[in-house]
Protein backbone atom coordinates (compact mmCIF):
# COMPACT_ATOMS: atom_id res chain seq x y z
CA UNK A 1 0.00 0.00 0.00
CA UNK A 2 1.12 3.46 -1.08
CA UNK A 3 2.52 5.87 1.92
CA UNK A 4 -0.52 7.94 3.05
CA UNK A 5 -3.27 6.26 1.15
CA UNK A 6 -6.81 6.14 3.27
CA UNK A 7 -8.73 2.69 3.16
CA UNK A 8 -12.48 4.18 4.07
CA UNK A 9 -14.48 2.48 6.80
CA UNK A 10 -11.74 -0.55 7.27
CA UNK A 11 -12.22 -3.11 9.10
CA UNK A 12 -9.54 -5.69 10.99
CA UNK A 13 -9.68 -8.62 13.18
CA UNK A 14 -7.76 -11.14 14.57
CA UNK A 15 -8.26 -14.56 15.56
CA UNK A 16 -6.25 -17.59 16.88
CA UNK A 17 -6.72 -21.58 15.85
CA UNK A 18 -4.94 -24.85 17.62
CA UNK A 19 -6.46 -27.63 17.13
CA UNK A 20 -8.69 -29.52 14.51
CA UNK A 21 -11.79 -29.19 17.00
CA UNK A 22 -11.73 -25.04 16.13
CA UNK A 23 -12.29 -25.59 12.77
CA UNK A 24 -15.82 -25.66 11.93
CA UNK A 25 -16.35 -22.70 14.27
CA UNK A 26 -13.73 -20.36 12.74
CA UNK A 27 -14.12 -20.82 9.38
CA UNK A 28 -18.10 -20.46 9.90
CA UNK A 29 -17.67 -16.47 11.87
CA UNK A 30 -15.02 -16.28 9.02
CA UNK A 31 -17.30 -16.58 6.18
CA UNK A 32 -20.05 -14.49 7.32
CA UNK A 33 -17.65 -11.84 6.06
CA UNK A 34 -18.47 -12.98 2.13
CA UNK A 35 -21.05 -12.80 -0.07
CA UNK A 36 -21.88 -16.41 -0.23
CA UNK A 37 -21.30 -17.69 3.33
CA UNK A 38 -21.62 -21.49 2.87
CA UNK A 39 -19.44 -21.66 -0.70
CA UNK A 40 -16.54 -20.07 0.63
CA UNK A 41 -16.74 -21.96 4.39
CA UNK A 42 -15.68 -25.07 2.46
CA UNK A 43 -12.77 -23.41 1.28
CA UNK A 44 -11.87 -21.56 4.40
CA UNK A 45 -12.36 -24.92 6.65
CA UNK A 46 -10.12 -26.59 3.53
CA UNK A 47 -7.26 -23.81 4.37
CA UNK A 48 -7.72 -24.00 8.02
CA UNK A 49 -7.31 -27.80 7.72
CA UNK A 50 -4.50 -27.64 5.74
CA UNK A 51 -2.57 -24.90 7.93
CA UNK A 52 -3.19 -27.56 11.33
CA UNK A 53 -1.84 -30.67 9.39
CA UNK A 54 0.48 -29.73 6.74
CA UNK A 55 1.81 -26.40 8.88
CA UNK A 56 1.92 -26.93 12.19
CA UNK A 57 1.76 -30.72 12.71
CA UNK A 58 4.53 -31.18 9.73
CA UNK A 59 2.06 -34.11 8.14
CA UNK A 60 3.31 -34.41 4.40
CA UNK A 61 1.14 -35.30 1.74
CA UNK A 62 2.27 -39.03 1.41
CA UNK A 63 2.65 -39.49 4.71
CA UNK A 64 -1.23 -38.28 5.58
CA UNK A 65 -2.80 -40.69 2.47
CA UNK A 66 -0.88 -43.63 3.65
CA UNK A 67 -2.55 -42.66 7.52
CA UNK A 68 -5.61 -42.63 6.06
CA UNK A 69 -5.69 -45.53 3.85
CA UNK A 70 -4.31 -47.51 7.25
CA UNK A 71 -7.32 -45.46 9.28
CA UNK A 72 -4.70 -44.24 11.44
CA UNK A 73 -4.83 -39.98 10.46
CA UNK A 74 -6.96 -38.96 13.57
CA UNK A 75 -4.60 -40.90 15.76
CA UNK A 76 -1.51 -39.33 15.01
CA UNK A 77 -2.93 -36.27 14.37
CA UNK A 78 -3.35 -36.53 18.27
CA UNK A 79 -0.41 -37.38 19.17
CA UNK A 80 1.29 -34.98 17.17
CA UNK A 81 -1.15 -32.64 19.25
CA UNK A 82 1.30 -33.60 22.37
CA UNK A 83 4.38 -33.29 21.03
CA UNK A 84 6.70 -30.81 22.75
CA UNK A 85 7.76 -29.65 19.29
CA UNK A 86 3.93 -28.97 17.91
CA UNK A 87 1.92 -28.32 21.15
CA UNK A 88 1.85 -24.65 21.54
CA UNK A 89 1.63 -24.17 17.49
CA UNK A 90 -1.14 -21.92 16.72
CA UNK A 91 -2.81 -20.49 13.35
CA UNK A 92 -3.02 -16.66 13.17
CA UNK A 93 -5.82 -15.56 11.03
CA UNK A 94 -6.42 -11.73 10.08
CA UNK A 95 -9.28 -10.58 8.54
CA UNK A 96 -9.63 -7.07 6.98
CA UNK A 97 -11.97 -5.71 5.04
CA UNK A 98 -13.69 -2.09 3.56
CA UNK A 99 -17.10 -2.09 2.25
CA UNK A 100 -16.16 -3.65 -1.14
CA UNK A 101 -13.10 -5.84 0.00
CA UNK A 102 -12.35 -8.94 2.27
CA UNK A 103 -8.86 -10.05 2.37
CA UNK A 104 -8.33 -13.06 4.69
CA UNK A 105 -4.61 -14.33 5.90
CA UNK A 106 -3.96 -17.47 7.64
CA UNK A 107 -0.17 -17.80 8.70
CA UNK A 108 0.91 -21.24 10.32
CA UNK A 109 4.05 -21.94 12.26
CA UNK A 110 5.63 -24.70 9.93
CA UNK A 111 8.37 -24.51 7.60
CA UNK A 112 6.27 -24.22 4.25
CA UNK A 113 5.45 -26.08 1.64
CA UNK A 114 6.02 -25.77 -2.34
CA UNK A 115 3.13 -24.28 -2.96
CA UNK A 116 3.37 -23.42 -7.24
CA UNK A 117 3.09 -27.40 -8.05
CA UNK A 118 -0.38 -27.43 -6.23
CA UNK A 119 -1.75 -23.74 -7.41
CA UNK A 120 -2.36 -25.24 -10.96
CA UNK A 121 -3.68 -28.52 -10.18
CA UNK A 122 -7.05 -29.51 -11.37
CA UNK A 123 -7.31 -32.85 -10.26
CA UNK A 124 -5.78 -34.80 -7.56
CA UNK A 125 -5.85 -38.18 -8.72
CA UNK A 126 -6.96 -41.30 -6.98
CA UNK A 127 -5.25 -41.03 -3.33
CA UNK A 128 -7.31 -40.18 -0.72
CA UNK A 129 -6.02 -36.27 0.33
CA UNK A 130 -4.99 -33.63 -1.59
CA UNK A 131 -8.18 -31.76 -2.28
CA UNK A 132 -7.94 -28.97 0.06
CA UNK A 133 -5.90 -26.23 -1.81
CA UNK A 134 -7.92 -27.20 -4.90
CA UNK A 135 -11.84 -27.17 -3.56
CA UNK A 136 -10.85 -23.10 -1.44
CA UNK A 137 -9.33 -22.48 -5.10
CA UNK A 138 -13.02 -22.95 -6.77
CA UNK A 139 -15.10 -21.84 -3.78
CA UNK A 140 -15.09 -17.99 -5.22
CA UNK A 141 -12.16 -16.33 -4.14
CA UNK A 142 -10.37 -13.56 -6.40
CA UNK A 143 -7.07 -14.79 -5.58
CA UNK A 144 -5.53 -17.12 -3.55
CA UNK A 145 -1.83 -16.71 -3.20
CA UNK A 146 0.72 -17.55 -0.98
CA UNK A 147 4.11 -16.09 0.73
CA UNK A 148 7.37 -16.96 -0.43
CA UNK A 149 7.67 -19.67 2.24
CA UNK A 150 4.03 -21.11 1.69
CA UNK A 151 3.08 -21.29 5.48
CA UNK A 152 1.08 -18.03 4.92
CA UNK A 153 -2.02 -18.25 2.62
CA UNK A 154 -4.16 -14.40 1.69
CA UNK A 155 -7.71 -14.76 0.15
CA UNK A 156 -9.76 -11.97 -1.14
CA UNK A 157 -13.27 -11.61 -2.03
CA UNK A 158 -15.95 -9.62 -2.38
CA UNK A 159 -17.06 -8.27 0.93
CA UNK A 160 -20.20 -9.51 2.36
CA UNK A 161 -22.74 -5.96 2.39
CA UNK A 162 -24.84 -5.71 5.17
Amino acid sequence: MRKGVILPNLETRNLVLKTLDEVPDVSSLLARHLPDPLKFRVGLYELLVNAIEHGNLGLGYETKAALLRHGEWEREIKRRMSLPEYRNRKVDISIVRNHRLCCIEISDQGKGFCWKKYMDRIDCGPTPNGRGLLIAKNCGFQRISFNRAGNKVTCVATAQTS
